[in-house]
């Protein structure tokens, strides 16, 4: 017999325990019986599926409810609220695993779902109801879409850019062979004028010497001219990448007097010091003769162009494996302004009374340029004042094998 006096309460049911764990779960559970009567909703189903009618509810209350809903499966297909995974399972008497569908509310709030069922069978193992455990992947599913539209605004993006760099590219080669044709045009006729100038000079019968400082003035004007149209088509090159070094043997001293003669007629002219120091030099060098040709005569032409009293000096001396070419003025310097753009291209200096100096602003460009191609390095030094040192160092045997690599 019970005693009556015994206030230990009795122990919960097994049902009651699996009431309270449904009920304290985070996820949305519906039990539906046999008949597809609604017999449990947790609260968290109460939550996120608005409008549940309450339990027990008898069948059909599915229709009645989705009658406010819009149900979509996972591609966007509307579909009936009875093909969910509750009712699969209840009608299959199969498990229902990641079945993601979609619950749009009156209000417009979307609910996106995944649901896992299980059927629930009696004693004579037929099925008897079923159970399902709804998640709320909303956020998940938003992020993805997010994640989706980001990526295909990148692939219109780089689509974009593919577009406008072939037609930057196809722009850029119009221009460049443009100027290599314009250029190539112009250099023609200019080498015309320079022969029959030159010729002029060696024929004393035909001028006197009034006019040969007339005509002493076209053939340096013509140098001038043909140093530009000379560096806008390298440049040209060198922006389409045709530049290629050629590296030979050749004496030192044949390249050096070719490099400074326009700059040693100039310094003449203008009153300025020449300085060729060659004394350390080595007596021949494995080098692209015309490029580095080119180097010297840019810088040779702006230490003149810079420099109105005072010297123009050439230094050039041997370094273990290097030869260093030293191109020294004294000129007024290089302004901390001017720094900061000296080797961009088409980039000019100011000279006196606020005038631009002659040249296409290409000059250090294509130094630098031509230099680095060559497996050198340009450097210089300067004070305002004081004048400016450029040093352009180079192997004394060029490694073709580099270009390779």
């Amino acid at each position: 017999m019970s005693d009556p006096f015994d206030t230990t309460p009795a122990p919960p049911t097994m049902e009651s325990r699996l009431r309270a764990l449904l009920n304290s779960m985070n996820s949305a559970i519906l039990e539906v019986d046999t008949g597809g009567s609604l017999v449990h909703a947790n609260p968290f189903a109460r939550k996120i599926m608005t409008d549940l009618p309450p339990t027990p509810s008898p069948p059909g209350w599915e229709t009645e409810w989705g009658e406010m809903m819009i149900f979509r499966d996972a591609h966007g297909a509307p579909m009936p609220p009875d093909e969910g995974p509750l009712f699969n399972a209840l009608r299959t008497g199969e498990s229902q695993n990641d079945y993601q569908f979609s619950i749009e509310h009156p209000n417009g709030r979307i609910l996106h779902l995944m649901g896992t069922a299980e059927p629930l069978f009696g004693q004579d193992e037929r099925v008897s109801g079923a159970i399902c455990s709804y998640q709320d992947v909303t956020e998940v599913v938003e992020l993805q879409w997010a994640l989706e539209s980001q990526l295909d605004e990148t692939k219109n993006a780089h689509q974009d850019i593919r577009l406008a760099h072939t037609e930057l590219s196809r722009a850029h080669n119009l221009q460049a062979g443009f100027i290599a044709n314009f250029s190539h045009d112009l250099r023609t006729p200019l080498s015309g004028v320079l022969g029959f100038a030159d010729l002029l000079t060696i024929s004393p019968s035909i001028i006197d010497d009034d006019e040969k400082e007339y005509l002493q003035e076209i053939i340096d004007s013509g140098d001038a001219l043909r140093m530009m149209i000379d560096s806008v088509i390298t440049y040209s090159n060198i922006l389409s990448g045709t530049v290629r070094i050629v590296a030979e043997w050749h004496e030192i001293d044949s390249i050096i007097e070719k490099a400074v003669e326009p700059a040693r007629r100039m310094c003449n002219r203008r009153g300025l010091e020449f300085i060729l120091d060659l004394e350390n030099a080595p007596e021949r060098i494995c080098v692209d003769e015309l490029r580095l040709q080119e180097v010297l005569e840019q810088l040779l032409d702006n230490a003149v162009k810079f420099t109105e009293t005072g010297e123009v000096c050439l230094h050039v001396k041997t370094e273990e494996d290097s030869v260093v070419f030293g191109i020294r003025d004294t000129g007024p310097g290089i302004s901390a302004e001017a720094e900061l753009r000296l080797f961009e291209p088409y980039s000019k200096t100011l000279v006196k009374d606020g005038q631009l100096r002659r040249g296409v602003g290409l000059g250090l460009t294509l130094v630098k340029a031509l230099v680095e191609l060559m497996q050198g390095r340009v450097d210089y030094v300067t004070s305002l004042g004081g004048g400016t040192t450029f040093s352009v160092r180079l192997p004394i045997v060029y490694a073709a094998e580099f270009d390779n690599l």
